[in-house]
């Protein structure tokens, strides 16, 4: 008797596993968004995080090294090409020899070993289209989450004791969630114009990502969001000739030295505009107080990961110059340079410059370089007044690793294929006449 026909829906072994990883890699993002898993863990942000917490990484962990074992070729492509991030993560591990804390220094760089790979093999294993869409799929998920903790919940999701009415979702502060929204809202335009299929669900997303930003009331994540945006437009105009793309770098360069030179000869009009006090809320007082940090170890650090310890002698005296509990620096470069020295941020230095001038150069081939323009543009603000340089287990630094694998791989199939810039195209084939990241 001959076996029943298999149903035409039913998904081979190989569809099987194809989804089952789609959505291990969706658990993993959400886990890396720093604001969910943690928030319903642990009552309180603890300096050196909670016990438990630390527990539920260790699976995350293992499926990160599991899944880059298996996409072992293209990783190589990718670190081959990315020495500096590479040498830089290295490093982190490296300096639990010198660390104030080697303890704290080995279980963090350890952590962002673990993620870096998990970034790499985002980037080896997924296209531009696939990865954005993962990405899309897990900040729309946070979205609503966020809408809901704020919204139905209250209690859980608005601050009730320093900014009194500003929502702060599943996050610990205001800015934490107003930086991701506005990161969120700049992931979301991009799709919607660029991603016909999913386009609702996109459109969705960046009014509800736009709306919690407001929510936020954060300053610096509206200008944040604004600029990613301007950055967006920008890159859609340039694709459209060589005259508009010098007019617009040109409009582009004298904004930027019109806003710096604003911000040195006015700086109390420029913040009371953007109704910020010259401080930066007391960020200028720790940068004073950490410069002076910097200045005892200045080549080689503290250690990755170990100047904020619980138990930190020189945060504790950071501390009391600025008369309050400072969580981190609020800086990611001074972040960086607390951590591994001046030798740490030269590296981090020289890979952001190479995934810089690789963006550039992708953007004239696919829209993959387009949105790896405005990803970095806004990334370089908020390190300047947020440590998201180089932070494990967080999605900032990880959407950093991928950007940077793909451009690295970018930059090899171009190696390989000799393709010429001639349009929007994300894959490795011809360039095609449309402007969509279909798949």
């Amino acid at each position: 008797m001959n076996a029943p026909a298999k149903p035409a829906n039913d998904p081979t072994p190989g569809q099987f596993w194809a989804r089952a990883e789609v959505a291990l890699v969706l658990v993993c993002l959400v886990f890396f968004s720093e604001g969910f898993i943690p928030r319903l863990v642990s009552p309180e942000k603890s300096p050196d995080g909670n016990p438990f917490l630390r527990q539920l990484w260790l699976p995350i962990y293992a499926c990160a090294l599991m899944l880059g074992a298996l996409n072992w070729q293209n990783m190589l492509r990718i670190a081959f090409r990315s020495p500096f991030l590479l040498l830089l993560t290295a490093m982190t591990v490296v300096s639990s020899l010198w660390s104030i804390d080697p303890a704290i220094t080995f279980r963090r760089s350890i952590a962002l070993v673990c993620m870096t790979v998990f970034g790499m093999y985002l980037a080896a294993r997924f296209t531009w289209p696939e990865v954005l869409r993962l990405l899309g799929w897990t900040w729309l998920f946070l979205c609503a989450a966020n809408l809901i903790a704020g919204g139905l919940f209250p209690g859980f999701g608005v601050d009730h004791e320093i900014h009194v009415g500003a929502w702060i979702g599943f996050y610990w502060e205001k800015n934490a969630l107003g930086g991701y929204m506005s990161r969120a809202a700049f992931l979301f335009l991009f799709l919607a114009i660029a991603d016909k299929r999913h386009r609702k669900a996109w459109i969705a997303g960046a009014v509800l990502s736009v709306l919690l930003v407001l929510l936020s009331t954060s300053k610096t994540a509206l200008l944040a969001m604004f600029v990613g945006f301007a950055a967006l437009m920008a890159g859609i105009v340039m694709k459209r000739g060589a005259g508009m793309a010098i007019g617009t770098f040109w409009i582009a360069a004298v904004g930027a030295i019109s806003a710096v030179l604003a911000v040195l000869l006015a700086p109390n009009v420029v913040f009371g505009l953007l109704g910020k006090d010259p401080s930066l809320t007391g960020r200028t007082d720790i940068w004073e107080a950490l410069m002076r940090s910097v200045s005892q170890h200045p080549f080689l650090g503290y250690g990755y990961g170990a100047f904020w310890g619980e138990h930190s002698a020189p945060a504790h005296w950071v501390r009391l110059a600025v008369h309050w509990e400072a969580p981190t620096a609020h800086n990611g470069w001074l972040e960086v340079l607390l951590a591994i020295g001046f030798v740490g941020l030269g590296l981090f230095l020289l890979n952001f410059f190479v995934v810089v001038v690789r963006s550039v150069i992708s953007s004239a081939y696919g829209w993959g370089g387009i949105f790896a323009v405005g990803f970095l543009v806004q990334f370089l603000l908020f390190s300047l007044t947020e440590s998201v340089v180089l932070q494990q287990n967080a999605i900032v630094w990880l959407s950093y690793i991928v950007v940077a694998g793909r451009l690295a791989m970018d930059a090899y199939v171009r190696s390989t294929a000799h393709v010429r810039p001639a349009g929007p195209s994300l894959g490795r084939r011809p360039p095609k006449p449309r402007r969509t990241i279909e798949a």
